[in-house]
């Protein structure tokens, strides 16, 4: 059995909005959060830490915004 575990390695937050990076099995991936629900998973894999922290830091600045 394979253990496929995720390692929290950042967190963002500004107003409403929270980031969390992790680094997982596959690669780096970013929760996005609005009053503490989860709203998207973005998979970054293939990138690096730093690409996961910009998504991260851009998500909290408002730049990135969802549909819908």
């Amino acid at each position: 059995m394979v253990m496929r575990t995720s390692t929290e390695k950042h967190t963002y937050q500004r107003g409403e909005r929270t980031a969390k990076v992790f680094d997982g099995y596959e690669g780096y991936f970013v929760e996005l959060y609005v009053k503490d629900k989860l709203v998207e998973t973005r998979t970054v894999f293939g990138h690096s830490e730093q690409y996961a922290e910009d998504v991260a830091e851009n998500w909290v600045d408002e730049i990135i915004q969802l549909n819908g």
